[in-house]
């Protein structure tokens, strides 16, 4: 018989900030509800800053990186570079790909010192640790039972390594200058570093938990021998940060807001429709697709004399690309409105009309969730994590050719503008009618954090339990 409550005192690991991508916004709202739930909670987390906004009563662990500004913050042991990312942050270019060996084993150094002074004045009883990589691989060095929760960007880490370091062993068979070679040894070096820490972090932690059937397939491919350990537990979101609020209008919503890429600065309030994307801009999020869509639907429904408005938050590397091709395909009513923050975002949310998410390969989606616990259908990619959100009458959409139309959504082709703004004109003229409420209260019932919080205290209890039953065969 399990014993219970074994698990009081939890410390989280995140190698990235605890805002401004999913990750972070998970790791936000799991600590805030392992905390509702009588937990104590330690946050071990990347950062360039310290001032950042923090949850009362957790602790918090900064392993400190330099911003890329021309003042940043200084802050005592600090990396000389920015925090590494797979692919982008609001607040960091830096990644894995262009850092050099040197700063890999500075970044290993700063983890390992964080997560060794946590466990011996915090004495958790579990890490629950994010991405199946560095900052998780040494948390497995310690005696205490590690649960790793599977984002997406790390099983793609893991691939691109293995592809980098096949590449690197050619040009090496072929390079003769020595300094040349000398430099393609290091980079080897450092794609084999990440796959040995990416297979120890598998092979070692205690449970595996996943977001998405997709990611559970990817994981037991990629890493077999850890496939035994592997539990499904999709993400959830704080029902407190997003929800329905009919009381809200644009003129106080959107009135305040800056246009990044217009010339007065202003975001016209006179549309009958309003379309909204919120993310990093990143390459996998698809925003390439979702501006040349934007063509097609503005134009459209221009044409039946109506406006359509798309707000698009959030920031990233691909910023200057991605206003350079608004103003190339000369959208009327596209505005970038930068980052904001959830209670930003919850207020745009409850506005729009329908959220676009056209990612070609979104681990999960907490966005899509979101969006609908906000009340409004959602049109987003066959592709990741996403159908598994949205296809909740079970069809058969394995055509990925095809859209599809769901109780909660749409779900178009992958790369394919012309679905996507055809979708968008569906829904905006209710050729394709959706229930708001019964989105909104179907988004709750299924992935309210509180929920999901207590599957995963679940897990930790019996990753626990596994630890004590090892340690009493051991004696």
């Amino acid at each position: 018989m399990k014993n219970e409550n074994k698990v009081n005192n939890i410390l989280m690991i995140t190698a990235f900030p605890t805002y401004g991508a999913g990750s972070g916004v998970q790791v936000t709202a799991l600590a805030n509800s392992y905390k509702n739930e009588g937990k104590k909670v330690t946050i071990i987390t990347g950062n360039n800053k310290t001032d950042f906004e923090k949850i009362p009563g957790v602790k918090y662990h900064v392993v400190p990186f330099t911003a890329e500004e021309e003042n940043p913050e200084k802050i005592p042991g600090q990396c000389k570079f920015n925090y590494l990312m797979f692919t982008t942050h609001t607040e960091s270019t830096a990644n894995f790909w262009d850092a050099s060996l040197e700063q890999i084993k500075e970044y290993e150094k700063a983890f390992r010192k964080a997560i060794n002074e946590e466990v011996k004045e915090e004495k958790p009883d579990v890490i629950h640790a994010q991405h199946n990589w560095i900052s998780t691989s040494i948390a497995t060095e310690t005696n205490i039972p590690v649960i790793t929760t599977i984002h997406g960007t790390d099983l793609m880490g893991f691939e691109r390594s293995k592809k980098e370091l096949k590449r690197v062993k050619e040009e090496m068979k072929a390079e003769k200058d020595p300094a040349k070679l000398q430099k393609l040894k290091q980079e080897e070096e450092k794609y084999n570093l990440y796959i040995e820490h990416s297979n120890r972090a598998a092979i070692n932690a205690k449970k595996i938990i996943v977001i998405s059937e997709d990611q559970k397939n990817r994981f037991e491919t990629l890493f077999p021998l850890a496939a035994k350990k592997v539990e499904l537990v999709e993400n959830g979101y704080d029902t407190k940060k997003f929800y329905v609020d009919n009381s809200l209008t644009k003129e106080e919503v959107l009135g305040d807001l800056t246009s990044q890429n217009k010339d007065n600065q202003k975001i016209d309030l006179d549309y009958d429709k309003l379309v909204v994307f919120v993310g990093k801009f990143a390459d996998f999020k698809g925003i390439d697709v979702l501006l040349d869509s934007a063509k097609i639907y503005e134009q459209k429904m221009k044409e039946e004399g109506k406006k359509v408005e798309t707000i698009i938050v959030g920031s990233g590397q691909l910023e200057g690309t991605l206003k350079k091709q608004a103003k190339d395909l000369e959208l009327e009513n596209v505005d970038f409105v930068g980052r904001k923050n959830t209670e930003e975002v919850n207020k745009i949310q409850n506005l729009a009309d329908v959220s676009l998410i056209p990612s070609r390969n979104e681990p999960f989606g907490l966005v899509v969730v979101e969006g609908m616990a906000c009340g409004h259908p959602v049109i987003a990619t066959n592709s990741g994590g996403i159908p598994g959100i949205l296809n909740s009458d079970n069809q058969d959409i394995s055509d990925k050719s095809k859209t599809y139309v769901t109780p909660l959504g749409v779900l178009v082709p992958m790369d394919d503008s012309k679905a996507l703004g055809e979708a968008v004109c569906d829904v905006l003229d209710e050729k394709v009618k959706f229930n708001n409420k019964y989105i909104a209260d179907y988004a709750k019932e299924h992935y309210a954090q509180e929920k999901v919080t207590k599957n995963i205290l679940n897990i930790f209890e019996e990753a626990k339990e596994i630890d004590t039953n090892k340690e009493m065969d051991e004696r």
